[in-house]
């Protein structure tokens, strides 16, 4: 059986690898997190980190992970962001549709404004407001 803890830690290494890849930039994994709480991974523009790996995710399984990814970024005053993967797929993003954010169509806490999309296109997201990372 599988250990949740190292899965999870397995991930957030797999997540600062290709975040490193993507945009150049080395991110931090919060070793307080287990403790007092916090999200994943430190050192993002604009965004808090939390980082799921299942077997298999469900709809209901995202909804549960953006509350709390959304509960720990508002401790720190920054937006939310869900990386995910199940097995043998590749990594998902979860942000706020900045559109709807703008219009207030939902609260940050409804799943209703989380966009998922590639990392490819989370990291265009980065370079272009927050002119960081390589070049396409």
């Amino acid at each position: 059986m599988v250990n949740a803890r190292s899965k999870g830690r397995r991930g957030e290494r797999e997540v600062i690898e290709e975040i490193n890849k993507l945009l150049g930039i080395t991110l931090e994994i919060n070793y307080s997190q287990s403790y007092g709480g916090g999200h994943d991974l430190l050192g993002c523009p604009g965004y808090a980190i939390e980082v799921k790996r299942r077997k298999a995710v469900t709809q209901a399984d995202l909804k549960n992970w953006w509350n709390q990814t959304v509960v720990q970024a508002n401790k720190v005053n920054l937006l939310p962001c869900l990386w995910f993967r199940a097995d043998r797929n590749d990594w998902k993003v979860c942000i706020p549709d900045m559109y709807a954010m703008k219009n207030k169509f939902f609260e940050i806490e409804d799943f209703n404004i989380a966009s998922t999309m590639s990392t490819e296109l989370w990291a265009a997201i980065m370079r272009e407001e927050y002119d960081i990372g390589k070049s396409c």
